[in-house]
């Protein structure tokens, strides 16, 4: 069986993160690709993932430009991961399933700001407001000292921006809050 691990980088060019995959002690995505930032990852890894899993983002940094993808079928005892010029690998069920939980748990590489965004998203996930926009995510990473939050309906994106001091979680999730009992109804 393979071993998998995983190590988090900044990429800098773009203001993410990036995970890369190691597989048998390899780099299993490529120097020609960039690993995906955590959140993007994760997302897909906590559905006890079956099917396509995007692993790799083009070295643009843009997600759908050339990603490298693979399938994954589990069994009771293994996980294999298969794709399109790469050797397939099969990994044991237990060992594959502990290394995902400690990724979706490892926050070490998290800054203040992006701390901030986890705990946000995770405050405003699901909620809509009064006039029908729903909450898509929020970034730290746009102006300085300013949380962006993006809302969407009917196709439509409306960004609304508060200030916080750019240093404290404290700070980032009590205005946060705030902001939350202005904008949001249910």
């Amino acid at each position: 069986m393979s071993s998998l691990s995983y190590e988090i980088l900044p990429h800098h060019d773009d203001n993410t993160y990036e995970v890369r995959l190691i597989v048998d002690d390899a780099d299993w995505i490529g120097k020609d690709h960039l690993g995906l930032d955590p959140p993007d990852l994760v997302r897909q890894l906590t559905k006890r993932h079956e099917g396509y899993l995007t692993i790799g983002r083009c070295d643009c940094g843009c997600m759908g430009c050339d990603d490298v993808s693979v399938y994954v079928r589990r069994t009771l005892t293994s996980v294999e991961w298969s794709s399109h010029n790469r050797t397939t690998v099969v990994f044991g069920a237990e060992h594959y399933d502990h290394q995902v939980r400690v990724l979706i748990t490892d926050f070490t590489w998290e800054p203040i700001n992006r701390t901030v965004e986890r705990h946000l998203n995770a405050m405003f996930s699901a909620k809509v407001t009064d006039d029908g926009y729903a909450y898509d995510w929020s970034s730290t990473r746009i102006k300085s000292n300013v949380i962006t939050v993006s809302l969407t309906r009917d196709s439509h994106q409306e960004l609304l921006e508060f200030s916080w001091d750019g240093e404290t979680i404290e700070s980032g999730l009590s205005l946060g809050s705030q902001f939350m009992q202005k904008r949001f109804s249910r």
